[in-house]
């Protein structure tokens, strides 16, 4: 069995039964085990995480290494990922062949977050990394980022396709699944649901509400940990009558597709358009209270055409994403 070393800026939880980390991760490791002997190299997190890695695979000792050509797998662009690198390339003189999966444009993240001198802290890195490795990518909107074809990240199995036997009971007007961070638009989202959408209550899952500044609480917007149990984060979907996305920067979001697989309509704005990717029950609006309001309107009086209208999308599954992943592995490793 081919060997594959998989390098992750992700935190994994261990003790001596359980590993825990977030969804990502086992996705892709769950697919690779049938074919390679995964070796992780990954960061210890000191808290159990929400989700849990079902596959088995082994943790690297970088000290013990003693191969002189490695298959390599980074996933995402960053500095631990940077660093190890760099410490097999030059300190243990090791050859590496494979690829980094990028999951964002790092060169629009570091910069909304660093400024200019942070696109060039990636700048650095991103042209080091693709020197040695080739690139998967789930877009090709990503600065400097050329390639022919991209993978698709999905969770969806035939779980999200079930009808709902219950009548639809509203709990949230609006739902968001994801990070509360800046760039992710979680804080302009409660700022303007705190200001101007007090009417519309919204749920915000992502987060434990301890973790969030009290400035950001309000009456009309609930905040959650993020949701493990896969049963639990659909009735969440069902729940909800639109999705919003108020990301500055994304990918390929998963979360568009959870959605539409629930028949959802979708909110996003102006800054990722890119991400409607040909598919209804998309709406694109511009980054203000007049326009969103517009949009709600709009969807809510057609409502049930929309849904009928998402019906018909093709969805990418977790298995067309493990599919993909893997044939781009198994052409290079082959050879």
């Amino acid at each position: 069995m081919v060997k594959l070393h998989i390098v992750t800026n992700d935190k994994v939880w261990f003790s001596k039964k359980n590993f825990t980390s977030n969804n990502d991760l086992d996705n892709i490791i769950s697919c690779l085990i049938e074919n390679y002997d995964v070796q992780l190299i990954c960061r210890k997190s000191l808290n159990k995480l929400n989700f849990l890695i079902k596959s088995k695979f082994n943790f690297c000792n970088l000290k013990k290494i003693s191969e002189e050509k490695l298959n390599l797998l980074l996933i995402s662009i960053s500095p631990y990922n940077f660093f190890i690198l760099f410490y097999l390339l030059f300190f243990k003189r090791v050859k590496v062949k494979g690829f980094v999966y990028l999951r964002s444009d790092g060169f629009l993240e570091y910069k909304y977050r660093y400024g200019i001198i942070g696109f060039y802290i990636y700048f650095i890195m991103f042209f080091l990394i693709k020197r040695h490795l080739k690139i998967i990518s789930c877009s090709k909107n990503f600065t400097y980022v050329d390639i022919k074809k991209v993978i698709h990240p999905s969770e969806l199995t035939s779980e999200w396709f079930k009808k709902k036997r219950k009548k639809n009971t509203y709990k949230f007007d609006f739902l968001y699944v994801g990070r509360f961070k800046k760039d992710k638009g979680a804080i302009f989202l409660s700022e303007i649901f705190k200001e101007k959408f007090r009417n519309y209550k919204l749920a915000i899952v992502g987060t434990n509400k301890n973790n969030i500044k009290k400035n950001f609480y309000s009456k009309n917007i609930i905040y959650m940990d993020s949701i493990s149990n896969l049963k639990n984060l659909i009735n969440i979907y069902d729940s909800s009558r639109i999705f919003i996305l108020p990301s500055y920067i994304e990918g390929f979001p998963k979360v568009i597709s959870e959605s539409l697989a629930r028949l959802r309509p979708i909110i996003v704005f102006e800054d990722i358009k890119y991400v409607k990717n040909g598919r209804d029950g998309i709406f694109i609006c511009k980054r203000d209270e007049k326009s969103l309001r517009k949009t709600i309107k709009y969807i809510l009086k057609n409502y049930k055409y929309i849904q009928k209208k998402i019906q018909k999308n093709y969805f990418y599954t977790k298995k067309n994403f493990q599919n993909e992943l893997l044939a781009s592995l198994n052409n290079e490793f082959s050879n």
